[in-house]
């Protein structure tokens, strides 16, 4: 069942026109904020976020990854000036932690923000050990001008056993229930951790299942080099809001001062346009 955390009133004044087009730049980023006893990195977890809070502020929009702990997260977006700052709290009754999804948003109004834990993972002590994590995905619910955008980040299973396999595609399933029944209508960015490789073949059956689904890679889209990346940005076009994306590129700043990588993950970037392409009630 979707969550719907908070539902604001938006919109402009009826002396001001409303934007028509706009553009913003877009961050997903696997922070690698799993505990210090889990984690694979050199440098404690709450420093590494720390040394992240300073790079997120120039996006107008980012969707993080394992994010899983309080604190942290408060220091992974004390620098943050993005009005919109949602959180995946939530922690099952079987897990340990919860889903480690956070956004940050400064484009168009907040409408709505939901929060949904996929029913299926594998793995506690192996596996990726995903179901130590409450996985799922976190929704925002943007208007631009007027027109809106679901923007979802999710982090799927990881692994490669035929569980992990299985798992994935529940919760592909689950993912594109909502985006044609939540999200119906609407234009649709979805990004983050996709765990999903075209050269693998059941991953390309799951990738292939988006695409049916009328989801777009950025990446392919332009012809970027990196196209069997599992981190990914897909989009779809809604009934008043058309998507265009312009650039996709790894952001080479998230290093530390001696220049190593601050997460295991690169920070992917995209820059995407929205056209609004009819007016509500036409």
């Amino acid at each position: 069942m979707l969550t719907s955390l908070l539902l604001a009133c938006t919109g402009g004044t009826t002396a001001d026109p409303l934007p028509t087009e706009g553009s913003f730049d877009v961050l997903t980023y696997n922070v690698q904020g799993l505990p210090d006893a889990l984690s694979e990195s050199d440098t404690p977890t709450d420093v590494r976020m720390e040394q992240i809070a300073p790079f997120l502020d120039a996006f107008d929009l980012v969707g993080v990854q394992e994010d899983f702990d309080e604190g942290n997260h408060s220091l992974l977006t004390a620098l943050a000036t993005q009005p919109v700052k949602a959180w995946a709290a939530t922690v099952l009754p079987d897990r340990v932690y919860p889903a480690g999804l956070a956004m940050l948003s400064r484009v168009g109004e907040l409408v709505e923000v939901v929060e949904h834990n996929y029913a299926v993972c594998n793995g506690l002590l192996s596996d990726g050990s995903d179901c130590l994590a409450s996985k799922g995905f976190l929704a925002l619910r943007l208007a631009v001008g007027a027109g809106s955008i679901d923007v979802y980040v999710t982090h799927l299973d990881a692994g490669g056993a035929p569980e992990d396999e299985d798992a994935r595609s529940s919760q592909v399933d689950e993912l594109l229930d909502s985006i044609e029944g939540w999200s119906a209508g609407h234009a649709v960015l979805l990004m983050g951790d996709t765990n999903l490789r075209p050269s693998d073949p059941p991953d390309a059956v799951l990738l292939a299942r988006f695409a049916d689904h009328g989801l777009r890679d950025v990446c392919v889209e332009l012809g970027c080099e990196e196209d069997d990346h599992i981190d990914r940005f897909l989009l779809r076009d809604g009934d008043d809001t058309a998507l265009i994306p312009t650039d996709w590129h790894r952001d080479a700043t998230f290093v530390d001062d001696a220049g190593a990588d601050l997460s295991d993950h690169p920070a992917i970037v995209s820059t995407l346009r929205w056209e609004v392409t009819a007016q509500s009630g036409e």
